[in-house]
């Protein structure tokens, strides 16, 4: 997860040149719409993406299928930016989970349900497959659970998630929880980590670092442990861990990477670093 800033497109024009295209699917539909949608825009950017703030537009199923037309396959000269900013805007995490690349420029609220955001900037986030994931889910029950917005989301600058590890050293249970259990966006987090965070591409790949880390601590960890070779404590490990986890933090511009989550986790977690210090100094 990672706070950014959303592309620099001036979305009115752009609706207003396809408005006017007489020889696009969606005339004369989006031209007889282009006030109610123009407006949709603006309670967007104030609202800031909230879908509970967010009434969708009724709108022919028609136009709705030629504006999704239109996201999918843009008008000669339009809506260019589709392209430069699918991989340009965070090229090597995703913000909506926090792992590692992304290959789509994809939506926030749904264009299944929200067709007149189907091309809105504002509207279109850079996503690996978390996001295609969870479908049209963008809300919980009740006001204020739902999926984290990059653009508009400020408090994706904290630290809001982390690792836990249980059972036994080489095949641990591992998951990732909310650190502070009183943040004021709480409802928030834990709706965003029950619908984009977790799925079976997240979970393999704590699972399959923590197999690699476990078994070749003294290569994975080559550039953090001390030098010359000298036994380590698990203390001497959390201090190393911690200072790596703090530059991957720099490094990604972000502490809601997953190598963030997973070492905020793995130094709290005394036991298992004690563990992991006796299999470094029993290999180097």
């Amino acid at each position: 997860m990672k706070r950014i800033d959303p592309p620099a497109i001036d979305d009115i024009k752009e609706l207003q040149l396809l408005a006017n295209n007489h020889g696009l699917g969606s005339y004369p539909g989006l031209m007889n719409e282009y006030i109610r949608f123009r407006s949709q825009y603006n309670v967007y950017s104030k609202s800031g993406g909230n879908p509970w703030n967010i009434a969708p537009l009724p709108i022919s199923d028609d136009l709705k299928k030629a504006l999704r037309t239109h996201y999918g396959s843009p008008p000669q000269g339009r809506l260019q930016f589709l392209k430069k900013y699918r991989r340009g805007l965070s090229p090597t995490i995703c913000p909506m989970c926090g792992g590692f690349g992304n290959g789509t420029l994809d939506h926030y609220l749904p264009k299944e349900d929200y067709p007149e955001y189907s091309f809105f900037s504002k509207n279109l986030i850079p996503a690996c497959n978390c996001n295609s994931l969870r479908g049209t889910t963008v809300k919980g029950v009740a006001s204020p659970a739902r999926v984290i917005h990059p653009y508009y989301d400020d408090f994706l600058q904290d630290r809001l998630y982390q690792a836990v590890f249980q059972g036994e050293f080489s095949a641990p249970s591992i998951s990732i929880e909310i650190i502070d259990k009183s943040h004021p966006e709480f409802d928030i987090l834990k709706f965003h980590l029950d619908e984009v965070i977790k799925n079976e591409a997240t979970q393999g790949w704590f699972e399959k670092y923590w197999s690699d880390l476990s078994q070749r601590p003294h290569d994975k960890l080559e550039l953090v442990l001390p030098l010359p070779a000298q036994d380590v404590s698990g203390a001497d490990l959390k201090v190393a861990l911690e200072r790596y986890r703090n530059h991957m933090d720099k490094d990604h511009d972000t502490p809601n990477n997953w190598l963030s989550i997973f070492y905020t986790g793995l130094i709290k977690d005394h036991n298992r670093l004690d563990k992991l210090a006796a299999v470094i100094n029993s290999k180097r």
